[in-house]
C-alpha cells in the first residue's frame, strides 16, 4: 500500500506534468500569483488560459492543457465543460467566484472607478493576454476585467468581455448560466485556472 507521502509526491509529478513543467508543453508558461483570502490562500494564473500552440495571432487548436502565457490569444469560446476539464489536464482547477473576485479587487482590478479603455472593453475581438499593460490588480494578474469573460465553479462568467459596459466589467460581476451544458459560448468566453496552495509548495 503506498504512503500518504508518495501519494502525494506523485500528485505534484502530475501536476508538474501537467503545467508543462517536466514536458514544455507550456514551454513560456507565465507563473502564478499567490492571493490571501477569508477562505484560506490559493493560487491564479497570471494571464487568461490560452492553448500551448496559441501565438500572438491566432488562439491555436486541438489542445485540452491550459497554459498561462503572455502575448498569445487567450482560448475563447470555449465551453464550462471543456474549461473545467482544461484545468484540470494542467494539474489545476477551476477558480471558485469568490477566489476570483479576492483575486481581482474591490471594484475593479485597475482601481476603485472605471476608466475607459485601460482594459480591452467596448472592442470587438480579444487582444493578447496582458497587451493592455495597465488592466492588472495590484498583485500584478492581467484581463480580469474585459477582454474574456471567464468561467469559474458553478457555470458563472465572470468579469465582462471586451463587448461589456462598464457594469458589467467589475470584479463582483457575474453572469450565472443557468444550464452550462447546453450554453453555447461566444468568442468572448474563456476561463483561466487556480489551485490549492496544499498541492504544491
Amino acid at each position: 500500500m503506498k504512503s500518504v507521502l508518495s501519494v502525494l509526491v506523485g500528485f505534484a509529478v502530475m501536476s508538474m506534468a501537467g503545467c508543462g513543467l517536466l514536458d514544455d508543453e507550456c514551454a513560456s508558461d507565465a507563473g502564478e500569483i499567490r492571493v490571501a483570502s477569508a477562505d484560506g490562500d490559493f493560487y491564479i494564473d497570471k494571464y487568461e488560459a490560452s492553448r500551448a500552440n496559441a501565438t500572438s495571432a491566432t488562439m491555436g487548436t486541438g489542445v485540452t492543457a491550459a497554459c498561462n502565457m503572455a502575448a498569445t490569444v487567450p482560448w475563447g469560446n470555449v465551453t464550462y465543460e471543456d474549461a473545467k476539464n482544461a484545468c484540470l489536464d494542467a494539474g489545476k482547477r477551476l477558480c471558485t467566484r469568490e477566489e476570483w473576485m479576492a483575486a481581482c479587487g474591490a471594484n475593479y482590478p485597475y482601481g476603485s472607478s472605471y476608466q475607459k479603455g485601460v482594459c480591452n472593453d467596448g472592442g470587438t475581438e480579444s487582444s493578447v493576454s496582458g497587451g493592455h499593460s495597465g488592466c492588472l490588480t495590484s498583485s500584478g494578474i492581467y484581463d480580469m476585467s474585459g477582454n474574456l469573460r471567464e468561467w469559474v465553479e458553478g457555470g458563472i462568467l465572470m468579469g465582462g468581455g471586451y463587448l461589456s459596459g462598464s457594469t458589467e466589467l467589475t470584479c463582483n460581476s457575474g453572469k450565472t448560466i443557468s444550464d452550462p451544458l447546453s450554453y453555447s459560448p461566444s468568442q468572448a468566453d474563456g476561463f483561466r485556472c487556480c489551485r490549492d496552495v496544499s498541492i504544491l509548495p
